[in-house]
């Protein structure tokens, strides 16, 4: 009888460390992958418009506060950032020389949530008109964003590269790749050329009154 019993326990034992080890298989999970979200800029516009200016170096105009674009004049945001609907924009501001003469602009547009950037970057670089200044014109547009923030910028080429890094440095090297179009390259007169006068007029030599070793260029 004890026999019996002894058996009975020994087979109990070997199916108890039967089960166990069928258990003890590990299970492999799979972690759900999420994409990181894309990054943003922190502030208004014009403060980061103020960030961007802090880092730049070769900014030695006089600047105009930046202001803001009026979404619902639509001659106004074609005019700045060359869009012809501005449904996908939540605000923009602009910033600009007080001398109008001075080609140089720099706009940031925040997109609506859900916008297309990719597609509203497009439309401002090919929409922007360079030449708005009519008597002179930028030499490269760059156009580039972190996250819904755009920036545009015009102006000498040297000027655009640099305020290019800025906005980089901003965005903690998140700005995406510069999307560029060419302008015009501006020929300063050489010192000592002079205006040639419109047809039919010409300049005098000395204004009356003026001491005649005066001459206007």
């Amino acid at each position: 009888m004890k026999k019996i019993i002894c058996i009975l326990l020994a087979l109990s034992m070997v199916f108890a460390f039967a089960a166990c080890g069928g258990n003890s298989e590990t299970e492999t999970t799979t972690e759900a992958t999420t994409e990181a979200p894309a990054a943003e800029l922190t502030g208004t516009l014009e403060e980061i418009a103020a960030n961007i200016y802090a880092n730049a170096t070769t900014i030695e105009m006089m600047l105009m506060d930046p202001q803001p674009i009026d979404l619902a004049d639509i001659d106004a945001a074609t005019s700045f950032i060359g869009v012809s609907s501005t449904d996908s924009i939540e605000r923009a501001v602009f910033s600009e020389p007080m001398i109008g003469s001075i080609p140089y602009s720099m706009c940031l547009v925040k997109a609506k949530e859900g916008a297309d950037v990719e597609a509203l970057k497009n439309e401002i670089l090919e929409g922007v008109n360079y030449r708005k200044w009519i008597c002179v014109a930028a030499e490269k547009v760059l156009v580039t964003n972190c996250g819904s923030t755009i920036m545009m910028i015009m102006a000498a080429e040297n000027i655009v590269d640099d305020v290019y890094n800025a906005f980089n440095i901003v965005a903690n090297g998140a700005a995406s790749a510069p999307l560029t179009k060419a302008g015009e390259v501006q020929e300063e007169l050489p010192l000592g050329d002079e205006i040639p006068a419109e047809d039919g007029m010409d300049m005098p030599a000395a204004m009356p009154g003026e001491d005649e070793g005066i001459i206007l260029g």
